[in-house]
């Protein structure tokens, strides 16, 4: 079939009229917290080595739907002051019960806290001096992304290798998937600053696979950079990376074949923190700024495909900014604007970093909820939010 001009158009502005009604249908029904304070199940009550208590519950990097009522797996990260506490990795299993019409906040509760071992049992450490596995130690890991499987079991993406792990629900490693080797650090640093100085490839410190989603058959999984690998970016005049072309790792969890595909910032400021599939070529994904409050001026969920998205070759660099004329990067539109007065979370609320991005359950009218969550770095002044929409 052969269109002329204006059936392209028709086109495009049906296509564009399509996403502004989505993005317009977008409601937010619940809002829940939980205090900075709050502890989880663990029973660790002993003092980490900064005064935090070991079983303080925050840090939430992944929120994952447990796909039985409003049942939710919470992944916290390497635990306070950036991996220097010796942090003993986990996830929860949260109840998060909500009104359709948002006639009641959010209410949430801690039901379960799992640990996370190897396959050894030894324990995963956020403790970032930890290189190399131990007798005692598995070796530092900070989970970012976590899915259910449809063997239920945990695909857990870790920011320090980077590494995609399936573990079992009852926190034990099943499987480690090999990745590219030029994802990697080859000389790691125990701050980001020292590690960032050590390296000229690889990911960026603490700016590795930071989000993680599964296709609906199960079988592909896409892991998402924070920023650009280092052979990716420039530098400051302090040596901190930036650019605009992150990377997106598309995984065959039956083969573990991999391709990869670029997504682009809207600022070289900015960062992602999570993504999570629509379908086999469409998903969600949080890209923020790093600033909090009434600073805030960039927190979205942005809906992006990869249907005409260029595989790259990976083990090439990429341009600092822009792109050759033969790739064609993720498309990306506005899925939700969090900074969106309809919404009414901008203001001094507003947390830096909003990390946690899950479906949940579908309501009796047919529309799909859409949890998001905060990482309050542990802090017992900030509590972790929850935000419930429909759309």
């Amino acid at each position: 079939m052969r269109l002329n001009f204006a059936g392209w158009i028709v086109i495009c502005l049906c296509g564009f009229a399509v996403c502004q009604a989505a993005a317009a249908d977008v409601k937010l029904i619940g809002r829940g917290r939980l205090a900075g304070t709050a502890t989880d199940q663990s029973g660790q009550s002993e003092a980490l080595v900064n005064g935090t208590p070991h079983h303080r519950f925050g840090g939430i990097s992944a929120l994952e739907y447990a796909g039985d009522k409003n049942r939710f797996f919470a992944l916290a990260d390497r635990g306070p002051d950036d991996g220097a506490t010796g942090y003993q990795c986990r996830f929860h299993e949260l109840n998060i019960d909500f009104d359709e019409n948002g006639a009641r906040p959010a209410d949430i509760s801690i039901v379960s806290t799992t640990l996370l071992s190897d396959a050894s049992g030894r324990p995963m450490t956020g403790n970032a001096t930890v290189y190399a596995p131990t007798d005692k130690l598995a070796g530092r890991f900070d989970p970012e992304g976590i899915r259910l499987t449809k063997n239920n079991t945990l695909l857990i993406s870790d920011e320090y290798g980077p590494h995609v792990i399936e573990f079992s629900l009852s926190g034990k490693e099943q499987r480690r998937f090999p990745l590219p080797e030029y994802f990697s650090a080859l000389h790691p640093g125990d701050s980001k600053a020292a590690e960032n100085k050590l390296n000229r490839s690889g990911r960026s410190s603490n700016r590795g696979l930071e989000g993680l989603a599964l296709t609906p058959d199960g079988q592909f999984a896409y892991g998402i950079f924070q920023g650009p690998l280092l052979q990716d970016a420039s530098r400051t005049k302090k040596g901190k990376p930036f650019g605009q072309n992150c990377r997106i790792l598309k995984l065959d969890t039956q083969t573990g074949e991999t391709w990869e595909y670029v997504y682009q910032l809207d600022d070289v400021d900015h960062g992602l923190n999570e993504i999570l599939a629509l379908n086999d070529h469409q998903f969600l994904v949080i890209e923020r700024d790093g600033e909090t409050g009434d600073e805030a001026k960039f927190k979205r969920i942005m809906q992006i495909d990869l249907a005409n998205a260029t595989a790259i070759d990976g083990s090439k660099a990429l341009p600092k900014n822009g792109l050759p004329s033969n790739i064609t990067p993720a498309a990306k539109t506005v899925f939700i604007d969090l900074l969106d007065p309809q919404f009414g979370l901008a203001g001094s609320s507003m947390p830096k970093k909003i990390e946690g991005l899950s479906h949940g359950p579908r309501l009796a009218d047919g529309r799909q909820t859409l949890v998001i969550a905060s990482d309050n770095d542990f802090q017992a002044d900030v509590p972790t939010l929850f935000w419930v929409f429909a759309y």
